[in-house]
């Protein structure tokens, strides 16, 4: 398993919930991208946390693909 992927989106950035959300990612679906006003969104399963690393629940959630993008370091060659 890689190392620890949190996301903090913004509520534009995921459905369906509201206000910010801070989820640590353990599953995002590739196979089944789906289609909202002209953008890509996938499905992600993980947990809910706090600022603290608080566990608070699970989550299955749509995520704007753009904020899929993680760090150029895990895709570094060198």
């Amino acid at each position: 398993m890689g190392p620890e992927r949190v996301l903090i989106l913004a509520e534009a950035d995921y459905r369906y919930g509201v206000g910010p959300l801070r989820i640590r990612v353990e599953r995002i679906d590739r196979a089944n991208p789906a289609r909202y006003d002209g953008e890509i969104w996938y499905p992600i399963e993980g947990v809910q946390i706090t600022g603290d690393g608080t566990e608070l629940r699970r989550r299955e959630i749509l995520v704007r693909a753009t904020r899929l993008l993680f760090p150029a370091e895990s895709r570094r060659a060198d």
